[in-house]
């Protein structure tokens, strides 16, 4: 396997896990959230007490904010293992190249 670039990777998971978060923010806002919970929990044979709060626009904020720096960091992370894991698993072998 080829090198992978942990900035785009980083980017690339920040960005989808920022979105499916936004998705529930909009999925609180719009008063639909519990319904969706406890669908969800019903579908796993699960049941709880979790109650949605009202939606607060600086908490879905910082939501987010969290969200894509934790994503940026889990994919540059992993890009970098990936990279550091392949160069010495293929260091030795005749005709692989580890950076391509």
């Amino acid at each position: 396997m080829g090198y992978v670039d942990p900035n785009r990777l980083g980017i690339v998971a920040a960005v989808m896990l920022t979105a499916w978060h936004a998705v529930w923010m909009a999925l609180v806002a719009a008063g639909v959230a519990q319904r969706v919970a406890e669908f969800t929990l019903r579908m796993h044979a699960m049941k709880s007490d979790v109650v949605i709060e009202p939606f607060d626009p600086g908490m879905a904020s910082l939501l987010l904010v969290v969200t894509a720096v934790l994503g940026y960091v889990g994919g540059a992370t992993a890009a970098a293992l990936w990279n550091c894991l392949g160069t010495v698993c293929m260091r030795g072998k005749t005709g692989v190249s580890a950076r391509v």
